[in-house]
């Protein structure tokens, strides 16, 4: 079967969608709308408990974890193993985190070595939280929301990282409907 013909039956098969890109990763790409930016900042937040700060700050928030819930390709328990800074071109200097799954994902599939690679480029939205925070970006576990997107070829991932917390997990349970498997659950027996 040549490639256009492959091409052609999986276009039909998945009917005519030609905005979903798989690579050689296996990772499946979706576009990336500008909408979908100021969720997907590649940053890192800090704040623990949001919705005590209350007012437009935890409305804002829990707009964003929201968002972030219903869009993410990989929801997942991170530690941040790396941090590294270096030229990503000739003209910007851009970090690049290794980030490794302490446990399995409330949503998507990780990669077979568990580790997701984080690039933030200088003067993107997120490099100066970056810049700002690396000692910090490893004295914690962090929530991952990560989407895959194709850059000319090649899968790509926006991100946002928040600290994992009891009330961030609940949230993006309730959000998304993911039950918690360590949950207990109640059987009711009928009897006659």
């Amino acid at each position: 079967m040549t490639r256009l013909a492959a091409f052609v039956l999986l276009a039909a098969l998945t009917g005519g969608c030609a905005t979903t890109v798989s690579n050689a990763s296996g990772v499946t790409t979706r576009p990336f709308t500008p909408e979908l930016a100021p969720l997907f900042d590649d940053a890192a937040d800090f704040i623990e408990d949001v919705d005590a700060l209350g007012g437009r700050v935890a409305a804002d928030w829990r707009r964003q974890v929201r968002g972030l819930s219903l869009e993410s390709d990989l929801i997942v328990a991170v530690r941040v193993e790396t941090v590294t800074l270096g030229d990503d071109n000739s003209t910007s200097r851009a970090y690049r985190l290794t980030a490794a799954a302490t446990r399995d994902p409330l949503h998507g599939t990780l990669p077979p070595d568990r580790i997701i690679d984080l690039r933030v480029s200088e003067g993107d939205l997120g490099f100066n939280a970056i810049h700002q925070n690396e000692q910090r970006l490893q004295a914690r576990t962090f929530l991952l929301f990560a989407r895959w997107y194709d850059a000319e070829g090649t899968a790509r991932v926006h991100w946002h990282l928040s600290p994992e917390t009891e009330a961030l997990t609940r949230r993006v349970r309730e959000v998304t409907g993911i039950n918690d498997p360590t949950a207990p659950r109640e059987t009711v027996v009928r009897q006659n």
